[in-house]
């Protein structure tokens, strides 16, 4: 469906070619050569992830709408987005050792993710009378953070008419129908409620703008980016930042955020169209220099 949305809304002007991954052979990488731009959507084929097929693509100078290699290997690693959000004054909920737990209060929940897994999978929320040592064997692949209660919010980062720089659009809050404080909203996208408009002190409106849009620039971000942001007591707090938000018209929050403020499919996909060709044009200055 997404695909098939993708497709319907490309300018009249751009010749389409729908081509499925099929494996990381040097004859599929010359196919996909002969192309001016792959607008990428694929999150992974077999074993390999989202980050492995990019990898792959950029080996193979395979011109494409998805951010860099590095880029999404910088983003994925969650044990780094402390050290990149403090680069922009921004905070993160502290990352623990099983030790640091019996430091916090017996009320307090905390959760546990892959350090390197997708956005909003495979969870563990436990307290630290509770915790789950046997999901957790393997501690080098878990981070543990505290459980922030509080307003979430998701905001997007596209580029702007020109495809020359990115602009952030005004934040969507995401509030549980059923009134649960402890919810993943990524997770459980249909018993959430999305308020296009929330009601936001001007600071933390700025903040979390202009955070959200400078750690963008940070991590040199190709096109399109979503971050996930928890705000208690007047504190933002960044949970997540996806590289490569899904572009499902009627379930992803991207769409549906760039079509609340009158930017449609149609100029979505211009935009990135004309942001990565503008981004390969740049490296290939800076190559020149």
């Amino acid at each position: 469906a997404t695909i098939a949305s993708l497709v319907q809304a490309t300018p009249e002007n751009i010749q389409t070619f729908v081509a499925h991954f099929v494996g990381f052979t040097a004859e599929f990488a010359d196919f996909l050569r002969q192309f001016d731009l792959v607008f990428n959507v694929c999150y992974g084929y077999g074993v390999a992830d989202q980050v492995e097929v990019v990898r792959w693509l950029d080996w193979h100078e395979v011109k494409h709408t998805a951010s860099s290699y590095s880029t999404q290997l910088l983003a994925m690693d969650k044990a780094l987005l402390p050290d990149m959000c403090e680069q922009v004054g921004l905070n993160t909920p502290p990352i623990l050792t099983l030790n640091e737990l019996s430091d916090w209060p017996l009320s307090m929940t905390f959760i546990a993710k892959h350090r390197y897994g997708s956005l909003h999978r495979n969870m563990l929320f436990f307290k630290k009378d509770s915790i789950p040592y046997q999901q957790l064997n393997n501690l080098e692949d878990y981070i543990i953070q505290p459980y922030i209660e509080g307003r979430e919010f998701t905001l997007a980062v596209i580029p702007d008419k020109n495809g020359l720089n990115p602009q952030c659009l005004p934040p969507l809050e995401i509030i549980p129908n059923d009134g649960r404080t402890i919810y993943v909203a990524g997770q459980t996208y249909g018993p959430t409620y999305k308020n296009f408009q929330p009601q936001l002190d001007e600071t933390i409106y700025d903040t979390m703008t202009e955070g959200v849009l400078a750690l963008h620039k940070l991590l040199e971000i190709k096109g399109m980016s979503r971050t996930d942001i928890r705000v208690a007591n007047d504190e933002v707090y960044i949970l997540d930042i996806n590289t490569m938000p899904n572009l499902d018209t009627q379930r992803s929050y991207l769409p549906a955020l760039t079509n609340h403020h009158g930017i449609q499919m149609k100029e979505l996909i211009e935009r990135n169209i004309k942001s990565a060709l503008v981004w390969y044009e740049r490296q290939l200055v800076q190559q020149r220099d």
